[in-house]
């Protein structure tokens, strides 16, 4: 037999063996680098979105804190008296600075973290200059371009205030800076604010209303968002940075742009109905009007010591019905219909009897802003108070039903205690007590009557209408029956209103009709044109963008 000789294959299975070895090992470790990849990127998006929301937690702490009286932890919590009320080039200071967290050293942030411009800093504020331009020493960037140099901030110390957030639950973000809005910006494709150089005498931006009708409208130089109807529009700008891991000094910046709702300080008449139709308006039983001025009586009384039957204003959008020989409006009528006596519709004012009345005044619609709905809504569950003093750290109340004297314990002028209700009933000859400013908001979900005071009264130991405000947007009715002391405020511009009982009514209400048919005369205090505050609780967010700075 023939043999074949493989000398030269010797040590073969060694060679496939390594060669196998080093495709799995390959495999192996292509197995673990993308297990790494995998688990970096997925550290790296968890750590910026962190930082993402810390930003947003940001803007949302300080938009609360802007109010005059936030809901926790109290009035020190409140940046309302240094927030900045001028546009760059229109006085210092004109920005706001929350500083907040540490830098990477370990230590405080500081204004030195934030003005110092150098691409080692992730902490700098090299966004500021697309927001406003050369007019304060700045020099404006292109679109998605940082910052820098002498000229991405304003020179000196003087254009900012800074101060430190007290927030009870701290957030990691870096810094919140607060500025007011101005017209020589626009947004850029990515949403971002951006100068536009056409317009280099910027004016301020104010908010014309909330709801259908909402806009932003620019204010002539120098004048403030009031004389156009319109409040201030805020910048907040937030930015948060990562602070480890493989995203370690990743920067995520957010920018909110914020307003109130302007309340307005031309209502025609301290007793108005916003509804159109016949007999909006509705005064009989001998009822009488005239006013006073808290603001010049010095230690209110009651009555007050400068009441007069002279300009008790009343109005309506639509149509004014008077009854009865003794009834009298001693003051003006605003209408929007004809301003003349005779039948409706078409004419302003109808009358039965000989009622006396001012002069007819036809007006433009008067529109008030409706109060929003409290947030969060109230509990609808039934509540009785009896013989009992609450404050309003008692939380939000349902269904209330009060029994004997309840008293709700007021606040101070600059931070008024705000309660909120869903409904209120009065039963067996109660008392509601106010012995300070209060401001009680309503939701009425779910009833059909979301004040009645049928069975009782409110007395307003202040003697002062505004220390007592009533807000209420929805459309149920409201029946209000005053004591001795009935000093009150009421803003329900889509309520059906009624008076009962027959006391005397000093302050102002608002409402979609009324009907006092009970004898209750009314007073209205001239101290409160403009309005007092009539919401505490809400700066509305015009709009929300990301930066990418």
């Amino acid at each position: 037999m023939r043999k074949v000789h493989r000398n030269g294959e010797r040590g073969i299975s060694l060679v496939v063996a390594l060669l196998a070895l080093m495709l799995l090992s390959a495999v192996a470790i292509g197995m673990m680098y993308m297990s790494s990849t995998e688990a970096a990127v997925s550290s790296n998006f968890k750590s910026e979105e962190t930082a993402y929301f810390a930003a947003r937690a940001g803007v949302e702490e300080v938009r609360d804190r802007m109010l005059p009286s936030p809901p926790s932890p109290g009035g020190a919590f409140s940046l309302n008296g240094s927030l900045p009320s001028v546009l760059p080039g229109g006085g210092n200071p004109w920005a706001l600075y929350v500083l907040n967290g540490q830098n990477h050293s370990g230590a405080n942030m500081s204004m030195a973290d934030v003005t110092n411009l150098t691409t080692t800093n992730p902490f700098a504020d090299d966004e500021l200059c697309h927001d406003f331009a050369s007019y304060t020493g700045m020099t404006y960037a292109a679109a998605n371009v940082r910052c820098s140099g002498s000229s991405g901030l304003p020179a000196g110390t003087a254009w900012y205030t800074p101060t430190t957030s007290v927030a009870p639950l701290p957030v990691d973000y870096k810094w919140i800076r607060v500025t007011l809005k101005a017209n020589n910006t626009y947004a850029g494709t990515n949403g971002a604010l951006f100068v536009d150089p056409a317009k280099p005498g910027a004016n301020q931006v104010c908010w014309g209303g909330s709801g259908a009708g909402a806009h932003q409208v620019v204010a002539d130089a120098g004048q403030p968002c009031a004389n156009i109807n319109a409040t201030p529009v805020y910048l907040l700008t937030a930015l948060a940075v990562s602070p480890s891991g493989p995203s370690r000094g990743a920067r995520r910046m957010v920018q909110q742009e914020i307003a109130q709702t302007y309340i307005t300080n031309n209502l025609p008449g301290g007793l108005f109905a916003v509804g159109n139709g016949c007999g909006a308006l509705n005064l009989a039983g001998n009822a009488h009007t005239g006013s006073f001025n808290s603001a010049t009586e010095g230690t209110p009384t009651n009555p007050p010591s400068n009441l007069t039957n002279a300009n008790g204003n009343v109005g309506t959008n639509g149509n004014t019905s008077l009854g009865g020989n003794s009834t009298s409006v001693n003051g003006s009528i605003s209408t929007n219909q004809s301003p003349t006596v005779g039948g409706c519709p078409g004419n302003g004012v109808s009358v039965s009897g000989s009622p006396g009345h001012g002069p007819i005044v036809n007006t433009p619609p008067y529109n008030p802003s409706v109060p929003p709905a409290p947030n969060p809504l109230p509990p609808v569950t039934n509540v009785t108070l009896r013989n009992q003093t609450i404050t309003a750290a008692r939380g939000p109340l349902g269904n209330v039903t009060t029994r004997g004297t309840v008293t709700l314990t007021g606040g101070t002028v600059a931070n008024p205690a705000v309660y909120t209700m869903n409904s209120l009933t009065m039963n067996g000859g109660s008392t509601l007590q106010i012995t300070g400013p209060v401001i009680i908001n309503f939701a009425g979900v779910g009833v059909t009557t979301v004040v009645d005071m049928t069975g009782g009264s409110f007395s307003n130991t202040t003697n002062l209408p505004s220390s007592f405000v009533i807000n209420y947007g929805g459309s149920d009715t409201m029946v209000i029956s005053g004591g001795n002391q009935s000093y009150a405020v009421i803003n329900a511009p889509n309520s059906d209103l009624r008076f009962r009982g027959g006391a005397d009514f000093y302050g102002q209400a608002l409402a979609r009709t009324i009907d006092d048919q009970g004898g209750t005369n009314f007073y209205w205090d001239l101290a409160l044109v403009p309005p007092p505050p009539t919401n505490t609780t809400t700066f509305a967010e015009v709009a929300l963008r990301e930066l990418s700075y």
